[in-house]
């Protein structure tokens, strides 16, 4: 026989067992939304204190004097400063989202500095007009075009690294990825989500797992990955992750991710960028014929931020 004070507590241990279940499921749908943690893009610019107008005048005058035309020193983040700020990042190996930060900044002055030592300028990181003229008696002398700017001509006889080559993939390694990526279209998956006898057959949404494997077949060192947030935390850890921002940089061989910094739900390999349309190859995704059967395929998109999130670097 229960007492009155089992039968009241059971009610409560129902209501428990609902709000462990509710969390439960709360927990599981997070880690498929993929909200971004501590190392995110997005999290980190939305904390990034703001670069002041000073700065980004140090900016401009620096990437002008490299060769990445900033446009006018006026202290504005512009169209033009923001896409110098790009190529920047880019060739630095630093993420590439357009905007002058703590790295770019820091950057920026080192390489600066390395100019001016070889130029025999005072080096203090700000590409001036003593930074100028010491350039182009520099240029002169060894009888290059003598404009004042370290543009790469001038720095390769400087000695100065411009492009860090460690972290861009040669257009050997892009083609491989391409060619790897685009040999699987056609190949499509079982009512279980499984693809039989291919290695990225994971037997539950597996376009992660195609994409990496895609990467790695093509000898880029890259772990085996089942979701799409975790090849976002990957890239983030790796330097090489570039934000929504950068999308209009996309190369063949990059992988492409789908959705919004609180929704990574897909990804696939670039396969051709033709002004503002990307061809996308990704598994797990659906035929164009037949949007019931999903497997491998060759799809367009606009390159735009409203589809994807960003872009990881081979």
């Amino acid at each position: 026989m229960l007492t009155n004070t089992s039968a009241t507590r059971r009610p409560v241990r129902r209501a428990r067992r609902a709000v462990v279940g509710l969390l439960t499921a709360a927990v599981a749908a997070g880690a498929l939304a993929a909200v971004p943690g501590p190392a995110s893009a997005a999290t980190s610019s939305a904390v990034r204190p703001a670069a002041t107008s000073s700065q980004i005048k140090l900016a401009q005058r620096d990437l002008n004097g490299l060769a990445y035309d900033a446009g006018g020193v006026d202290g504005a983040s512009g169209p033009k400063t923001k896409a110098a700020t790009q190529s920047f990042q880019s060739d630095r190996c630093l993420g590439v989202d357009g905007v002058v930060g703590p790295q770019t900044l820091a950057g920026l002055t080192s390489m600066v500095k390395q100019v001016q030592s070889k130029a025999g300028a005072p080096a203090n990181g700000d590409y001036g007009t003593a930074t100028t003229i010491a350039v182009k008696h520099y240029q002169a002398a060894r009888h290059l075009s003598a404009d004042g700017i370290a543009g790469d001509q001038t720095m390769k006889t400087m000695g100065i690294e411009r492009l860090v080559k460690s972290c861009h993939a040669t257009t050997a390694l892009r083609a491989r990825i391409v060619k790897t990526a685009k040999s699987q279209i056609g190949v499509t998956a079982d009512s279980h989500k499984c693809v039989p006898g291919k290695p990225y057959s994971v037997c539950t949404e597996w376009c992660a797992a195609f994409a990496t494997w895609v990467w790695r077949q093509s000898g880029v060192d890259i772990p085996f990955i089942k979701y799409v947030p975790s090849v976002y935390d990957w890239a983030v850890a790796h330097h090489k992750w570039v934000g929504t921002s950068g999308l209009g940089t996309a190369k063949p061989g990059d992988l492409i991710i789908f959705g919004s910094a609180h929704n990574r739900y897909h990804i696939g390999v670039v396969d051709q960028v033709s002004g503002g349309t990307v061809h996308v190859v990704s598994g797990n995704t659906s035929n164009p014929t037949r949007p019931s059967q999903y497997g491998v395929y060759d799809k367009s998109y606009p390159l735009s931020g409203s589809v994807f999130y960003g872009l990881v670097r081979p």
